[in-house]
Formats: C-alpha cells, structure tokens, sequence
C-alpha cells in the first residue's frame, strides 16, 4: 500500500510539474539562448559546458524543488498530501525523484540542441551527464534545504533566493582561484553545482574539499527536513 501511494504521489508532483512549463522558460529555454549568443566564445572543453549544465540544475532545483514545497506548505495541499499519505517525507521524496527526472530530460534536450546547432557533443559527455547529474542534483537539494531555516514573508524570501540566485549566475563565468573560489563554493549554490561537475578536471585539494561541503550539506539537509513543518507558513 505504501509503495502504491508513493507511486500516485510521484505520478501527481510530476504532473504538477510539467502543467508549470512557465519555468521551463527558465531553466532550459535561458540557457538554450545564452549558449547560442556565446558560441563563438565557449566550446574550446567540455567544461564549458558544464556552466550550462550547473544552471540548468540550480534553477530547475530551485524553481521545481525549494519553491513547490513553499507553495504547497502555504496552500494547506501539503498538510492534504500529508493526510492521505500518512508521510510528509514520502511528498519531500516524490518531489525529489521528480525532479531528477526532468534535469536529466533538460540536460539530455540542452546536449542535443548543443550537438545540432552549435557544436558536437561526445557520447561520453552524455554519459557523463547522465551519470553525474542525478547526485549533484540531490546534493544541490541538500544545499539549499537551508533556505527552508527561513521564516519570512514568501515575497521577501523569493526577492532574497532570488537576488542570490543572480549574483551567483553573474559569478559562474568568473572562474575564481584560490580563497575566493572556496567561499563561492560554500555560498553560491551555482560554484558549488560547477564545482562538482568539474571533479574530474580538479585538484583533489579541492575534491575534498567539495567533499566536506557535501556532506555537511547532507547533514544540514537531514536535520532541517526531519523539523519541517507541513503547516508553518512564512510570515
């Protein structure tokens, strides 16, 4: 019964989430756009690439993830969902596997939009995407579970997510070094989503760092869902 409800729960959030193709604008029409007006300029490795892609997974993340539960716990739907499953976790889980789901359908489509119309993409660098996406997606929750510690009005914490959010963009392409990319890395969730993407081309200096970052992320993240309240509204 119990796998059953978790089943139709993931059914209803991934259908709420693709009724709201406005966002869709958002996370991969933008960064469609922003490929094709700097093809000239990106493109010389793969690593270009993955700025597009840590996008793509922050505002999905955050758009899809962070701000649909803060619209279901304001409404009251999240306290019915609740009900119905018995489980507030079985929604939190719902919404994350939704949520995978469609970075790796917008990562899949923005690789084949790269190969056709820009450049080609290996299938290794699909594989790649593939694979690495679907934990840097969970880690990226994780991170800004935080934002949940938050108890303000929901304009005033979607004007401060989102201020954040462009400051961190306006950052991505910055490539900092040494203290300055450390503190991006643990602030900005863009340098931190970028940063596990390109794992491979790093140190291991900094893969342990990004390490450390994960997993006291992952803590953070357990501790604030186990007090989420399904019907504390922002005030």
């Amino acid at each position: 019964m119990e796998l059953r409800n978790d089943w139709a729960l993931f059914k209803i959030q991934l259908t709420i989430a693709f009724k709201e193709r406005f966002y869709f604008v958002y996370t991969l029409i933008v960064p469609m756009f922003m490929v094709f007006l700097n093809k000239t300029l990106d493109f010389q490795d793969n690593e270009s690439i993955y700025v597009y892609w840590s996008y793509i997974v922050v505002t999905t993340v955050f758009n899809g993830f962070l701000l649909n539960l803060v619209r279901l716990r304001e409404s009251g739907f999240l306290k019915t969902l609740t009900y119905l499953s018995g489980s507030q976790h079985s929604i939190v889980l719902a919404n994350l596997l939704v949520q995978l789901v469609i970075v790796q359908l917008e990562i899949f489509l923005f690789n084949l939009y790269v190969t056709f119309f820009i450049t080609h993409v290996s299938a290794l660098t699909f594989v790649y995407g593939f694979l690495s996406s679907s934990l840097i997606t969970i880690l990226c929750i994780a991170m800004m579970s935080i934002f949940f510690i938050l108890k303000i009005r929901r304009a005033i914490f979607n004007y401060l997510v989102g201020g954040i959010f462009t400051i961190g963009v306006l950052l991505l392409g910055v490539h900092p070094q040494g203290t300055n990319k450390a503190v991006l890395t643990v602030f900005s969730p863009f340098q931190f989503v970028y940063g596990l993407y390109v794992i491979p081309c790093s140190t291991i200096r900094y893969a342990i760092f990004l390490a450390f970052c994960s997993l006291l992320y992952l803590t953070i993240s357990v501790l604030v869902f186990k007090k989420f309240s399904i019907g504390e509204k922002l005030r």
